[in-house]
């Protein structure tokens, strides 16, 4: 049976003299980055990590700070002076202590509502002896373990779909790994989000709309026209001065790329701009819709910019069409997910009543127009987007009528989220731990080893020699006997070893870099650790929150070059 110490923080722990946040401040901050979904995400995420090292107290200080739900720190560590070092969650009051206990009360001051765990074991044991202690948590942070009790641990969780992360500075290297089984990102937030806008083939509200506006005349629904037509493309006001009309300056761009298409197509057999050369003479047709001598109209300016939503066919995004095509959203899925059985519905609905398209999110750039004729055409998009989510739904609830579940299971905010953000959902699937130390995928990377300076993967291999030769010889290589000249020879032969075994070729890690491995002993600098923590921290908020797009692979980073890559291995 493990025992587990739990606390909370009091407001009684804080200095008086000093200026804590409060929850309100704390949560605008995140709120504004993430959104009150994904705080309530990582409120609800409990993390469990096994060490506290340099590199995992980083972490968590990174997810307590925003207001992860709860930790559990498992480590039977004792506080040493080296610890003083470089752990700022060890005090001098703390040197003998439990490790655990001391890191989880500090860490607790900075956020009174996190709550708390300490197990004071020894996590090796917990892994040989009671596996089941893990299945209930949010993910798994693990720092310095053996491989041995690593690699069961990582099958375990492998098996029951919990994600894990591995954390470590060695000197002046800095390594994060993602093993992630699966994750699928509703929000992936992308800086350049796609959009179809249905443009090309305006559905019948839409059409309807551009329909009310005439260029030539200067028609506009809400704006009556002053001035007088003295010619073509020419008018006037009251003075007989030239000038160009409020209700032609102010009609919504998306209306300019819908009459300039038609017009286009007219004169081209119905075919779309193709070429570069056609592109810009559609561009040059919008400019003839204009009645400034100057060709500056604002939302004339804007209808060329968005020129692309209107000539470029719109594409289902790859990672997208690998979702759909996915075995768990086919028509013989009995997958029970509710993110399968709305993707299932949404690849039925692209099949079906979308000819071919993402449901709507409904969302419109900015333009310049008029307020009425924006709002107008914001109603016209959402209303639409309604409609496709209401269909996506009805098909959520065939599927799961079919599947004898109740037809209301799923919520309509989750169903009207995945519509919304149909164009960029992701999904994340990682290489176990298990294939990447069996059957390393080295022919992709290992010319790289010729190149360090410019590609850190040898760091990788390096790491791996190290946390070998601690689990043959029961410490880091220098770190009781700094730079002996039979450790590194001791190094280089389980690197050697190591070597032969991932089929990388004899010589390609220098013996400079063996001695250098060595010369670190196994030190944690926060330096490097804080680079890995605020990584690794990122990383396990995109996958508790199911936001943004986690790593697929192991960040390495040297702290030497401040140079750093994301790899497969």
């Amino acid at each position: 049976m493990v025992k587990i110490s739990s606390m909370v923080a009091s407001k009684a722990n804080h200095s008086p003299d000093r200026h804590v946040i409060s929850n309100s401040e704390r949560k605008d901050r995140s709120i504004r980055l993430w959104g009150e979904r994904g705080q309530l995400a990582l409120e609800r995420g409990h993390v469990c990590v096994l060490n506290a090292t340099v590199v995992a107290t980083e972490v968590l200080k990174n997810l307590v700070l925003p207001g992860v739900g709860a930790f559990t720190i498992v480590d039977s560590h004792r506080v040493s002076e080296r610890d003083l070092g470089n752990n700022f969650f060890v005090t001098q009051e703390s040197i003998g202590e439990p490790r655990c206990h001391e890191v989880m009360k500090n860490l607790l001051e900075l956020n009174e509502e996190v709550k708390g765990n300490a197990v004071d074991e020894d996590a090796c044991e917990i892994i040989m002896s009671n596996l089941d202690f893990f299945d209930d948590f949010s993910c798994v942070i693990v720092s310095d373990l053996p491989e041995k009790h690593l690699l069961l641990l990582a099958n375990r969780l492998w098996e029951r779909g919990i994600p894990l992360f591995l954390g470590k500075a060695y000197g002046m290297i800095g390594l994060w790994r993602n093993v992630i089984p699966e994750v699928c990102i509703v929000e992936s937030r992308p800086e350049y989000a796609k959009e179809n806008y249905r443009l090309a083939n305006p559905f019948p509200e839409l059409a309807a709309f551009v329909e009310r506006f005439d260029l030539e005349t200067c028609r506009h629904p809400y704006i009556p026209l002053t001035e007088t037509q003295s010619a073509t493309n020419v008018f006037v006001d009251h003075r007989g001065r030239p000038i160009v009309p409020k209700a032609h300056s102010h009609i919504p761009a998306f209306v300019l790329l819908i009459k300039a298409l038609q017009k286009w197509r007219a004169q081209h057999e119905g075919k779309m701009p193709q070429t570069g050369q056609e592109k810009d003479q559609f561009r040059e047709l919008l400019d003839d819709f204009q009645l400034s001598v100057g060709k500056d109209e604002e939302n004339f300016v804007e209808a060329k910019a968005l020129a692309r939503h209107a000539y470029s066919p719109f594409e289902i995004p790859s990672e997208v069409k690998a979702i759909l095509s996915d075995p768990k959203a086919g028509a013989d899925s009995n997958c029970q997910d509710p993110f399968w059985i709305i993707v299932r519905a949404l690849r039925e609905f692209v099949e079906g009543e979308g000819g071919g398209c993402l449901p709507l999110s409904g969302m419109l750039p900015d333009m310049h127009a008029d307020t009425k004729s924006y709002i107008d055409l914001q109603n016209i998009y959402r209303e639409q987007a309604t409609r496709d989510c209401s269909q996506v739904s009805a098909r959520v609830q065939h599927i799961l009528s079919s599947m004898n579940q109740r037809t209301d299971a799923i919520s309509p905010a989750e169903i009207s989220l995945i519509c919304k953000n149909a164009a960029n959902i992701r999904l994340v699937r990682t290489r176990s731990l298990q294939e990447e130390y069996s059957s390393p995928c080295c022919d992709d990377w290992s010319w790289m080893l010729d190149m360090p300076e410019e590609f850190p993967h040898y760091l990788y291999v390096l790491l791996r020699a190290a946390d070998r030769y601690k689990t043959n010889f029961g410490s880091f290589p220098g770190e009781m006997q700094p730079l002996d000249e039979a450790e590194v020879a001791r190094f280089k032969e389980v690197l050697g070893a190591l070597c032969s075994e991932m089929g990388i070729a004899n010589g390609s890690l220098t013996n400079d870099m063996a001695t250098e491995l060595v010369r670190y002993g196994g030190s944690e600098l926060h330096s490097i650790a804080s680079v890995v923590g605020g990584i690794g921290a990122n990383e396990v908020c995109k996958v508790l929150m199911k936001q943004f797009v986690p790593a697929n692979g192991s960040f390495l980073y040297n702290g030497v070059t401040g140079k750093n890559a994301l790899c497969v291995f």
